[in-house]
């Protein structure tokens, strides 16, 4: 009933042409750091299914091939639940040792909120790295060191693990102004992919889920990144941010496909 959740990649080399890059000679953290880097910056984290002018409301699928026509064919993006699930398939295919992993997303909350994100573990040599190309905020353009007090400096930004408790981990950044902040929270145990399907219904359909609420776009640029939260698009460049405010759907449109290249299908 669910083997459509684990299926393989339809075509890996489709995917990494979507990236822009080749398969690695290596499976170490530099190629994967490369792989990273490169899902961020060419596919768009983004709720058009669920909040917008695409297929609004229209259940999300987490079937590997659904996923792959959607994203990789029809060069659209997703959230977390698509875009870690297809991500963490591509590492599996490629040979390295991925599985998904439960996260809480604690960034300005003063309080315990529910598991509703997949993050990516994966095993290396050196220990476990966490990952993520699936999270539409700040989050390390590579694999991170799974080791209490650890920190790694990824292009321009750093990002620090701390061990919180038995159980869970916590991933922050620090701030352009100095200021630690922690982002999210997670664990090492491995999951399988038919453990998000309830999570992935409550965030596609609730009217208590953000996504239902407003629109977010994410991507990362060379320069810095791109984003849609509500009605304002924000660009940010060599540290500088700008901000627009979106009035109109024909001006909403035009950004989408000049920023984001998106056009309505």
């Amino acid at each position: 009933m669910y083997r459509h959740l684990d299926a393989p990649i339809p075509d890996v080399d489709t995917y990494l042409r979507r990236l822009e890059t080749e398969r690695g000679e290596d499976l170490d953290k530099d190629y994967l750091d490369t792989l990273i880097y490169a899902h961020q910056c060419k596919i768009i984290f983004e709720n058009l299914d669920v909040y917008g002018s695409y297929k609004p409301h229209e259940p999300i699928s987490l079937g590997i091939e659904d996923i792959f026509q959607k994203i990789i064919r029809q060069e659209r993006g997703g959230y977390c639940f698509e875009l870690n699930a297809l991500f963490t398939q591509l590492l599996k295919d490629l040979g390295y040792a991925a599985y998904p992993c439960m996260c809480r997303i604690v960034r300005g909350k003063d309080h315990t909120p529910p598991i509703l994100h997949r993050g990516i573990i994966v095993k290396l040599d050196q220990g476990l790295y966490f990952c993520d190309v699936g999270y539409g905020g700040p989050m390390p353009s590579g694999a991170v060191l799974i080791q209490d007090g650890h920190s790694e400096h990824l292009h321009g930004s750093t990002f620090y693990i701390r061990k919180k408790d038995d159980y869970w981990w916590i991933l922050g950044r620090i701030t352009s102004s100095g200021t630690y902040e922690d982002v999210l929270e997670f664990n090492t145990m491995p999951q399988e992919n038919v453990d998000f399907i309830t999570m992935n219904e409550y965030c596609s359909k609730s009217e208590e889920s953000v996504f239902t609420q407003k629109y977010f776009l994410n991507v990362r640029t060379p320069a810095g990144s791109k984003s849609i939260l509500g009605d304002v698009f924000t660009c940010v460049e060599h540290g500088q941010t700008k901000q627009e405010s979106i009035t109109s759907q024909e001006q909403f449109e035009q950004i989408l496909e000049e920023h984001f290249h998106l056009t309505k299908r």
